[in-house]
C-alpha cells in the first residue's frame, strides 16, 4: 500500500468513528444506536477483511514476480 492509499485508509477510518460517535448523540434510542454501530461495524469488518485478502494476494503475486526476475538474473549470469 503507497502512503496515499494508506493516508486514504486512516482518513476513512477516522471519519466512520467520527461519525460512529456522533450518532452516540443522535435522537435514536439507545438500543437502535448500539444495534446500528454493531451492524454497521460487523459490515466494515468484513470489508476490511476482504480488503486485506486482496492486499495479500497483490503482495504474494509481487513476491513471486520478484522471485522469478532474481531466478532469471541468476541463470542468466551463470
Amino acid at each position: 500500500m503507497n502512503d496515499t492509499e494508506r493516508t486514504a485508509v486512516f482518513f476513512l477510518a477516522s471519519l466512520k468513528i467520527g461519525v460512529g460517535v456522533a450518532l452516540l448523540f443522535a435522537p435514536r434510542s439507545g438500543e437502535e444506536t448500539r444495534e446500528w454501530i454493531a451492524d454497521t461495524a460487523e459490515r466494515e469488518f468484513k470489508a476490511l477483511r476482504r480488503s486485506g485478502r486482496r492486499s495479500m494476494r497483490q503482495l504474494q503475486a509481487t513476491v513471486t514476480k520478484g522471485q522469478d526476475i532474481l531466478r532469471d538474473g541468476k541463470e542468466a549470469l551463470a
